[in-house]
Protein backbone atom coordinates (compact mmCIF):
# COMPACT_ATOMS: atom_id res chain seq x y z
CA UNK A 1 0.00 0.00 0.00
CA UNK A 2 1.44 3.31 -1.00
CA UNK A 3 1.53 5.94 1.62
CA UNK A 4 -1.17 7.84 0.11
CA UNK A 5 -3.29 5.10 -0.11
CA UNK A 6 -2.47 4.69 3.78
CA UNK A 7 -3.08 7.76 4.71
CA UNK A 8 -6.66 7.73 3.35
CA UNK A 9 -7.39 4.84 5.41
CA UNK A 10 -6.12 6.04 8.89
CA UNK A 11 -8.21 9.44 8.16
CA UNK A 12 -10.90 7.26 6.93
CA UNK A 13 -10.69 4.82 10.00
CA UNK A 14 -9.70 7.93 12.42
CA UNK A 15 -13.23 9.20 13.13
CA UNK A 16 -16.77 7.66 13.41
CA UNK A 17 -18.28 8.34 9.99
CA UNK A 18 -22.42 9.25 8.97
CA UNK A 19 -24.19 7.56 6.59
CA UNK A 20 -27.56 8.27 7.87
CA UNK A 21 -28.64 5.03 9.11
CA UNK A 22 -31.56 4.92 12.06
CA UNK A 23 -29.05 3.91 14.60
CA UNK A 24 -25.09 4.00 15.32
CA UNK A 25 -24.55 0.27 14.90
CA UNK A 26 -26.00 0.49 11.21
CA UNK A 27 -23.39 3.33 11.19
CA UNK A 28 -20.73 1.06 12.13
CA UNK A 29 -21.65 -1.57 9.45
CA UNK A 30 -21.54 0.88 6.57
CA UNK A 31 -18.44 1.66 7.71
CA UNK A 32 -17.20 -1.82 8.08
CA UNK A 33 -18.23 -2.27 4.72
CA UNK A 34 -16.88 0.76 2.91
CA UNK A 35 -13.66 0.13 4.79
CA UNK A 36 -13.67 -3.49 3.16
CA UNK A 37 -13.86 -1.96 -0.30
CA UNK A 38 -11.35 0.42 0.41
CA UNK A 39 -8.94 -2.25 1.41
CA UNK A 40 -9.98 -4.22 -1.79
CA UNK A 41 -9.17 -1.15 -4.07
CA UNK A 42 -6.05 -0.22 -2.32
CA UNK A 43 -5.01 -4.02 -2.21
CA UNK A 44 -2.18 -5.56 -4.94
CA UNK A 45 -4.65 -7.17 -7.18
CA UNK A 46 -6.73 -4.90 -9.28
CA UNK A 47 -10.32 -4.70 -8.74
CA UNK A 48 -13.06 -3.98 -11.73
CA UNK A 49 -15.51 -1.90 -11.43
CA UNK A 50 -18.28 -4.77 -11.55
CA UNK A 51 -16.22 -6.92 -9.04
CA UNK A 52 -16.29 -3.57 -6.92
CA UNK A 53 -19.97 -3.26 -7.16
CA UNK A 54 -21.14 -7.13 -7.12
CA UNK A 55 -19.00 -6.74 -3.85
CA UNK A 56 -20.04 -4.32 -2.00
CA UNK A 57 -23.64 -5.31 -2.86
CA UNK A 58 -23.34 -8.62 -1.32
CA UNK A 59 -22.39 -7.19 1.87
CA UNK A 60 -25.12 -4.36 1.81
CA UNK A 61 -27.71 -6.96 1.26
CA UNK A 62 -25.61 -9.04 4.76
CA UNK A 63 -26.60 -5.74 6.22
CA UNK A 64 -29.99 -4.89 4.86
CA UNK A 65 -31.68 -8.21 7.01
CA UNK A 66 -31.26 -6.24 10.31
CA UNK A 67 -31.21 -2.75 8.69
CA UNK A 68 -32.98 -2.46 5.65
CA UNK A 69 -32.46 1.48 5.26
CA UNK A 70 -29.41 0.58 4.07
CA UNK A 71 -31.19 0.71 1.05
CA UNK A 72 -32.77 3.84 1.31
CA UNK A 73 -30.72 6.99 -0.97
CA UNK A 74 -28.30 7.99 1.66
CA UNK A 75 -26.50 5.30 3.13
CA UNK A 76 -25.04 4.23 -0.66
CA UNK A 77 -24.41 8.06 -1.44
CA UNK A 78 -22.14 8.20 1.70
CA UNK A 79 -20.35 4.47 0.71
CA UNK A 80 -20.60 5.58 -2.77
CA UNK A 81 -18.47 9.59 -2.03
CA UNK A 82 -15.44 7.50 -0.17
CA UNK A 83 -15.44 4.60 -2.86
CA UNK A 84 -14.93 7.69 -5.21
CA UNK A 85 -12.05 8.49 -3.30
CA UNK A 86 -10.49 5.80 -2.53
CA UNK A 87 -10.41 4.73 -6.75
CA UNK A 88 -9.20 8.34 -7.67
CA UNK A 89 -6.08 7.57 -4.94
CA UNK A 90 -5.70 4.07 -6.40
CA UNK A 91 -5.84 5.54 -9.93
CA UNK A 92 -9.01 3.63 -10.92
CA UNK A 93 -9.86 5.05 -14.54
CA UNK A 94 -13.53 4.04 -13.05
CA UNK A 95 -16.13 5.67 -10.81
CA UNK A 96 -19.46 3.80 -9.05
CA UNK A 97 -21.39 6.36 -10.55
CA UNK A 98 -24.71 4.87 -9.78
CA UNK A 99 -25.53 3.97 -6.20
CA UNK A 100 -28.46 1.75 -7.68
CA UNK A 101 -25.18 -0.60 -8.73
CA UNK A 102 -25.06 -1.52 -5.29
CA UNK A 103 -28.77 -2.78 -4.66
Amino acid sequence: MRTEEAKYLEDYDSIERDFEMFTRQGNKRCQAITRKAIKKIFGDKRITKDELATFIGKEMKKVAVKFSEIHDTEPPYHIELYIKEACEIANYSFELDDVRCFR
